[in-house]
């Protein structure tokens, strides 16, 4: 997946693009600080534009 929901050490979510090594960006807005939800959703919106098929969430970052 190039897109992944991750959750920081602030206990807030980051959609990060595994292909720029950064922070995923999406309608000028860096996809920080985000619910669990909005996280998930905007991964799986992407990765839907970029041609992938599921979310990749490491079973490690699943905690909400």
């Amino acid at each position: 997946m190039r897109f992944v929901a991750l959750r920081d050490p602030t206990d807030s979510w980051t959609v990060f693009d595994t292909a720029n090594e950064g922070p995923a960006e999406f309608g000028g807005r860096v996809l920080i600080g985000l619910t669990s939800h909005d996280a998930l959703r905007l991964a799986a919106a992407a990765n839907d534009e970029a041609g992938c098929r599921k979310i990749n969430v490491p079973a490690s970052r699943q905690r909400q």
